[in-house]
């Protein structure tokens, strides 16, 4: 206990400081000392841009509505980890890893990845990616800089325990295995048994991020890749009632209907951290949606049709708030607004169970040792 009281007053001081900094500065103080993201290209701030492969986005009319520009984000501005660090105070972006020199790294790091998913095999065709378990491994570069950065992995394990992390995989697994014949995941796999191996697979990679401190752990289902408009013009005889693949959307459900299930088996068997589902099934809906004027249609040029990226200094729609998607599978900085808005602070009980994020940056989680670590406290 007083090996446990001296790391946390130890990490008072390092808050103190960071809030010091913040308040000199004129900055906010965020609701968390640091935000940690893994994920795919949805979440993806630019970790591709180092990598050699041809799944990267750092050409305009990406970034069209970013203030620097293209940065290798998958919209025409901010994508939907983006939109969760304003909402939790940071005012400035969260550091991409790319090859490891990130230097501010204490507020946190994006490992996310264009095509990476939770397999090593999922968009192994596509050259070099980030997979879930290159982030995992990416992180634990993080959490040793970290530990010497705060002089002793002790104080460390407290300063992450208060961090909020989301996970975004798996949607890959699908649109860049699965679903493809250069693939052979389908004949090897029922939709069943394969959303089975995606989910064993899954909960190995979370329990390691819990190994690495991480206490406060959203993790994001899949959307409805169905509507994605690359999936609807590929698949224009398998339409259901709201013009979507619905063969693509069964086949996720499986998997997300299992992932809600492994969530609650987390959050009950760790009692010293909180894990929570982010519904973006739900949240993706048509009825989530009715803000937007075009649902179905990308607002750039994509470079072929039934393609997903954008064809390189072409001019996008003008109206992008309108559109809900940017290009044939990501999301526009409008629905990327509205779908963080959603995941920060549900606005019904089906978009985040058993907490929003919100809920969980407020949650006072105990320690080994018996004690509250809780950064609104301290």
């Amino acid at each position: 206990m007083a090996s446990g009281l001296k790391a946390l007053w130890a990490l008072s001081m390092v808050l103190l400081v960071s809030n010091w900094q913040h308040w000199t500065c004129g900055k906010a103080t965020p609701q968390v000392p640091c935000y940690f993201v893994f994920g795919d290209s949805l979440f993806d701030n630019g970790n591709n841009n180092y990598l050699s492969t041809p799944v990267k986005v750092n050409y305009l009319p990406y970034g069209i509505d970013f203030p620097t520009g293209a940065t290798g984000r998958c919209s025409n501005g901010l994508n939907i980890a983006d939109t969760i660090a304003e909402q939790l105070g940071f005012d400035s972006f969260i550091t991409d890893f790319g090859v490891g020199g990130c230097t501010n790294f204490l507020d946190g790091v994006n490992y996310g990845s264009s095509g990476a998913g939770i397999l090593d095999e999922t968009g192994s065709l596509s050259g070099e990616l980030f997979t879930m378990n290159i982030q995992l491994y990416n992180h634990k570069i993080t959490v040793s800089r970290i530990g010497k950065q705060l002089g002793s992995d002790e104080v460390a394990k407290k300063y992450l325990s208060q961090c909020i992390y989301v996970t975004d995989m798996g949607h890959n697994d699908y649109l860049n295995n699965y679903f493809l014949d250069t693939y052979n995941s389908s004949q090897l796999y029922t939709p069943e048994k394969y959303a089975q191996l995606l989910i064993e697979t899954y909960k190995t990679q979370l329990e390691d991020l819990y190994s690495t401190g991480a206490r406060k752990i959203a993790v994001f289902g899949l959307v409805r890749v169905g509507c994605m408009p690359s999936n609807t013009l590929q698949h224009p005889n398998e339409l259901d009632d709201n013009s979507c693949a619905y063969k693509l959307n069964e086949d996720i459900q499986i998997f997300n209907t299992k992932l809600q299930t492994l969530i609650k088996e987390l959050d009950g068997k760790y009692e010293d951290a909180a894990f929570t589902y982010i519904n973006s099934y739900e949240i993706d809906s048509d009825k989530t949606n009715e803000a937007f004027k075009f649902t179905r249609e990308s607002c750039c040029n994509v470079m072929a049709s039934g393609g997903v990226p954008c064809k390189s200094l072409t001019i996008p729609c003008d109206n992008r708030s309108e559109y809900v998607y940017w290009d044939g599978a990501h999301f526009t900085e409008a629905k990327a607004w509205n779908f963080g808005k959603r995941a920060y602070k549900r606005q019904s009980s089906r978009d985040a169970y058993p907490y929003d994020i919100s809920e969980l940056v407020q949650l006072k989680l105990h320690d080994n040792d018996g004690d509250i670590v809780n950064h609104a406290q301290l």
